[in-house]
């Protein structure tokens, strides 16, 4: 377990780099907090780190599931859980199972417990707000 406390949004970006170099190469990844907390932003940090272009990483909310492209491998593969129901069909029906079993690092924010189903294992990181603003992030590597 690995923990940051990230008082800028340099401090947190660096973090997310830090992160994106001990991912493996096909690494699902729980991005898990509070609305607000940044895991838009350190998924952005991380894509960037791993080749993706940093301006297309936008919260998934709309459109559940995003890809980046890399120029150097399979894409960074960015899911949004909140909006995904449990039923099974609708996940079928976007193809979440062959998303995590497939090629790329899945970066997941608000996974649900349904995803473990579909993954062999997954890192996990939570990022909380501190009272003072600042981020503490602890990935569980």
């Amino acid at each position: 377990m690995t923990t940051w406390l990230c008082r800028t949004e340099d401090e947190t970006s660096a973090a997310g780099r830090e992160i994106a170099r001990t991912l493996t190469e096909n690494a699902v990844v729980h991005l898990v907090g509070d609305l607000g907390s940044g895991k838009t932003f350190l998924a952005r940090a991380i894509a960037a780190e791993l080749g993706a272009d940093p301006r297309e990483v936008a919260s998934p909310s709309f459109a559940i599931v995003h890809e980046y492209p890399r120029p150097s491998g399979p894409p960074v593969i960015h899911i949004d859980g909140y909006r995904l129901s449990g039923n099974r069909r609708e996940w079928l029906e976007i193809g979440i199972p062959e998303l995590l079993g497939g090629p790329g690092i899945k970066l997941i924010e608000w996974p649900k417990r349904e995803f473990e189903e579909f993954e062999d294992s997954h890192v996990e990181i939570t990022i909380g707000v501190r009272e003072d603003g600042a981020r503490e992030i602890v990935a569980t590597l």
